[in-house]
């Protein structure tokens, strides 16, 4: 049942290049982001129940942005999924930082 939400939400986003991740893969980034929200939770400030929401949006939305930034670039590895995870990763990465920064404990008021 999930697969199939995840499959048809995946048809519904354009499709930006040969590039983007397809369907079956794209599980993957969905449960990286929600394993990242969670480890991302201990390093950012408590906003009740929006934490992990927030969490996760930012970080499934990196993933995705670096996958369209990134449409052209040719990495030796398979192009089919290696190389699109690689550069969701790291779009993870960089918005897992940016709420890091964004969102640290010293800077949340609740």
């Amino acid at each position: 049942m999930i697969e199939e939400l995840l499959t048809a939400f995946s048809s519904i986003l354009p499709s930006w290049s040969a590039q983007s991740l397809p369907p079956e893969a794209l599980p993957l980034p969905y449960l990286c982001s929600i394993l990242g929200a969670f480890v991302l939770g201990r390093y950012t400030g408590n906003l009740g129940n929006l934490t992990m929401a927030l969490n996760f949006c930012a970080l499934f939305l990196g993933a995705m942005l670096s996958t369209w930034l990134f449409k052209g670039l040719e990495l030796p590895m398979d192009r089919a999924v290696h190389q699109p995870l690689l550069v969701a990763l790291i779009g993870m990465l960089v918005s897992a930082f940016a709420m890091i920064w964004w969102l640290g404990k010293e800077n949340v008021h609740t």
